[in-house]
């Protein structure tokens, strides 16, 4: 069960991931030592499943972000084609979902032709695409973790 203190800890931590045990602490009016065992329980249940490092695409060369639609030739074609999908580093999202889209994808490359050569030569050659339908992003506003 996570209480109100576990939902600050959990707000604290998707804010800055790298934040001390005393930071925490002193926020929630803990001790660090208490603050360690709400964190090593919220881990235990999986709640935290980890953290991870946020790169600027942009300082790194990735000028363009796009989603892709990706439609399936047949039904059935999921894990096969999310196999391959895995083995290109420009996607850095894949969704199985409901609607118009059997999966949809986000993807970062240096600029448009980038962009061109993965679509045509990496990812509509894969056995099971039929097509897909392709949305630069021209800004992306803002992210944030899940709200609890």
């Amino acid at each position: 069960m996570i209480d109100e203190t576990d939902k600050k800890i959990l707000s604290i931590l998707g804010n800055n991931a790298r934040a001390s045990l005393q930071e925490i602490a002193h926020q929630c009016h803990l001790s660090p030592a208490a603050i360690h065992l709400r964190v090593k329980k919220l881990e235990d249940q999986k709640v935290i499943i980890g953290s991870k490092l946020i790169l600027d695409p942009i300082k790194l060369g990735l000028q363009t972000m796009a989603f892709i639609g990706v439609f399936f030739e047949k039904a059935g074609m999921y894990k096969s084609v999310k196999k391959e999908l895995e083995l290109i580093p420009e996607i850095i999202e894949c969704s199985f979902t409901t609607g118009n889209y059997s999966l949809l994808l986000k993807i970062y490359c240096r600029d448009n032709h980038h962009l061109m050569d993965v679509l045509s030569n990496k990812i509509q050659i894969i056995p099971g695409i039929a097509r897909t339908e392709t949305f630069i992003c021209l800004d992306h506003s803002f992210e944030r973790m899940v709200v609890v």
